[in-house]
């Protein structure tokens, strides 16, 4: 069946691509441990790119299934790539392949999830450290209540 052979190739391409998004994921993880902004957002772009191009083969995926699926007489929406393994066993490796790297690179996007929101935490906590209003003041011009002076902010969090 030719259909199966283009999904083969297809998922093969989907694997390698994968492969290619999770070691970009690695290089962003170092560079959020570095806090090297630009090597964040190179990367970020090239992953930009990469899930484009992801796209594009999921639709074409989409399509080889949907054709291998009425050739065994089910639903396309109600297979799996399980069970098309088990029919077409040439789906096997890349199958195993494709399970592989995708839960290798859900682990590397949890971790930098994780750092992603330990920074903006630091972040959070030095603006409002910069912004934060004076508990008291240290000097009062004569006859002036300590709430009608004026305070002096680090950082106008209007800006």
């Amino acid at each position: 069946m030719p259909e199966i052979k283009q999904l083969n190739e297809n998922l093969q391409q989907q694997a390698a691509l994968y492969q290619e998004l999770k070691q970009y994921a690695q290089k962003k993880q170092q560079a959020l441990l570095r806090n090297d902004l630009q090597e964040i957002e190179a990367t970020t772009i090239r992953e930009e790119q990469l899930l484009l191009e992801a796209t594009r083969l999921e639709k074409e995926r989409l399509l080889w299934t949907e054709r291998a699926a009425r050739y065994l007489g089910k639903a396309p929406e109600t297979i799996t790539l399980k069970e098309l393994a088990e029919r077409f066993p040439e789906l096997t490796d890349v199958r195993a392949e494709l399970e592989n790297v995708v839960m290798n690179l859900k682990e590397v996007n949890e971790l930098n999830n994780q750092l992603l929101k330990q920074a903006m935490k630091v972040t959070n906590l030095t603006v409002s450290i910069m912004t934060a209003q004076p508990n008291g003041s240290t000097y009062n011009r004569p006859g002036e209540k300590e709430n009608e002076s004026k305070t002096v902010r680090f950082l106008d969090r209007s800006i």
